[in-house]
């Protein structure tokens, strides 16, 4: 749980594996900056997110905030929260990945190969990957860095 005072801010790349049960161990240091509750659902780029409860509604604002008439945040909704799960960690700060995201995330556990995976930190949410699906991302990321910052600044330098 985060303590007053202190950043909530969720940062970092971490490792963990899926264990029988389709159970992911959180890091602990994510685990306490989570606090108690969070939501699981799906990600972009075939990930997952995990987000604080405090942060969620935060996150899904802009969408709810649209016209019902507005087809790209009905859709939105659909793929954000409609597949989301709130969820706590166990007492060893565990979480049970629902099958339907575990399908999505190629984080099916399997008793004849380990399945391993990361979890990176955004500042506000924790996305979790599949290994070789993040290694495949992180390779392209670190390829296109600079370019892709050098869109984000055109883009704010227009607007």
């Amino acid at each position: 749980m985060v303590k007053t005072g202190e950043s909530a801010k969720l940062i970092g790349e971490y490792t963990g594996k899926v264990v029988a049960g389709h159970r992911i161990a959180l890091p602990s240091y994510l685990r306490k900056k989570l606090g108690d509750k969070f939501v699981v659902t799906k990600g972009y780029e075939g990930c997952l997110l995990i987000v604080p409860e405090q942060s969620w509604e935060k996150l899904i604002e802009p969408m709810e905030n649209r016209s019902f008439l507005d087809r790209n945040a009905r859709e939105s909704l659909r793929f954000l929260v409609g597949s989301a799960f709130e969820m706590s960690s166990d007492s060893q700060g565990r979480i049970v990945v629902p099958e339907t995201l575990r399908k999505y995330a190629d984080t099916v556990y399997s008793d004849r190969k380990e399945k391993e995976v990361v979890f990176v930190g955004l500042v506000n949410w924790v996305e979790v990957w599949e290994k070789n699906r993040w290694d495949e991302r992180a390779a392209y990321l670190e390829e296109n860095a600079d370019g892709i910052a050098q869109e984000l600044i055109s883009v704010k330098e227009s607007s």
